[in-house]
């Protein structure tokens, strides 16, 4: 596979790695649970989007590496860890709704 999800490779839109992304578990959620409050501490997204704490890792760790989520760590006692939606990440959401009309156009 190319790009985005492998190693320490700068943030970047990769088309076919952003893809993949978006359709693995919790995913679309946490793009949902950003746009709607940003930013948003760990144990917020925990909570609403029902993800384990490794698996929510995992899908943060990988937005960030393609640039759609940010993490800024405030450097306050005790420490605290914020994530929000980049421009990137902002820009891709607004496919979902022309997505969800297609959806419904086509679904029987």
């Amino acid at each position: 596979m190319a790009g985005g999800l492998q190693g320490d490779e700068p943030a970047h839109c990769d088309f076919e790695a952003t893809f993949q992304l978006l359709g693995q578990k919790y995913v679309l959620h946490l793009l949902r649970a950003l746009l709607d409050a940003h930013p948003r501490r760990f144990n917020d997204l925990r909570e609403a989007v029902g993800a384990n704490t490794a698996t929510l890792t995992d899908r943060l760790r990988r937005m960030e590496r393609l640039g759609l989520v940010r993490r800024d760590v405030i450097r306050v006692l005790p420490r605290r860890v914020e994530y929000g939606l980049t421009p990137m990440g902002r820009d891709l959401v607004k496919i979902f709704p022309p997505m969800l009309k297609w959806r419904e156009k086509y679904s029987r």
